[in-house]
């Protein structure tokens, strides 16, 4: 069961401040463990997200976004590391986006954007409670229930987790009727863990580098309610991922019809 509240505030010049609170309230009876022949587990997991941020604009071409949030509340710890016990829940995350728009006649703009997220050190899984928080300890891994841009081929949820991005983006042929509306663009990302030692989606060493990502992509509106999307993602695996630890691939082609 979800219960929030969302207040914001535009000032004269546009910009926007906004405050948000998001209760999480766990009522599943569910108590087997896919792990083993583990029965009798307790799951739970309940918590309230606190956030703020603003976004708006610096200048005539710089715009910016950023934003806080806070986790607090209490998670089953680890069945598998004694008799479990409630903790507290203590995360946070946050992000910085800031984006050029260079004003020019392809609509091109250039951004930048860091996110960051918290993790716990003694979680072998960033999201389960089997392999997650240790009996007697906070639990600091923060779980997103929103969505982040972190790549289309490596894709990291959103903890434990510092993710840099660098884009760009245009509209190549606005002169031409057929492709006025295409887009291109490409985005360069780099992903460390915020806790040496947490756990991400996959295991991982105790290193923080997780790799790098080229993404390409393009956005093509071929008439009012036809559109063609296309992602192509590279990702390159850092220090952190064990082998095999190979380029990894993703092509997603999309189309939209609306009526």
């Amino acid at each position: 069961f979800y219960y929030g509240a969302l207040f914001s505030h535009t000032f004269d010049m546009g910009d926007e401040a906004f405050a948000y609170a998001l209760g999480m309230r766990d009522h599943s009876s569910e108590s087997n463990s896919r792990v083993g022949a583990l029965t009798g587990v307790s799951f739970e997991r309940e918590g309230v997200y606190l956030g703020i941020g603003a976004k708006g604009a610096l200048s005539d071409r710089w715009l910016y976004l950023v934003e806080g949030v806070y986790l607090t509340g209490s998670s089953a710890s680890d069945p598998l590391l004694g008799p479990q016990q409630s903790e507290t829940l203590a995360a946070w995350a946050g992000r910085l986006q800031l984006t050029c728009a260079l004003r020019d006649e392809n609509d091109s703009r250039i951004q930048a954007e860091v996110l960051v997220a918290s993790g716990d050190p003694d979680r072998r899984s960033a999201s389960d409670t089997v392999g997650g928080n240790a009996p007697g300890t906070s639990d600091a891994g923060f779980s997103s229930l929103g969505f982040a841009f972190t790549g289309v081929a490596f894709a990291p949820s959103l903890s434990n987790l510092v993710s840099l991005r660098v884009g760009a983006a245009t509209f190549p042929a606005r002169s031409s009727e057929t492709f006025r509306d295409l887009q291109v663009g490409i985005d360069l990302i780099s992903s460390f863990k915020q806790r040496r030692t947490g756990a991400v989606d996959e295991p991982t060493t105790a290193s923080r580098y997780l790799g790098s990502e080229v993404d390409v992509y393009s956005n093509w509106r071929i008439t009012s309610d036809l559109a063609l999307t296309a992602r192509y993602g590279l990702f390159f695996p850092g220090s952190a991922i064990p082998e095999p630890d190979d380029p990894r691939h993703f092509i997603y082609l999309g189309v939209t019809l609306a009526f």
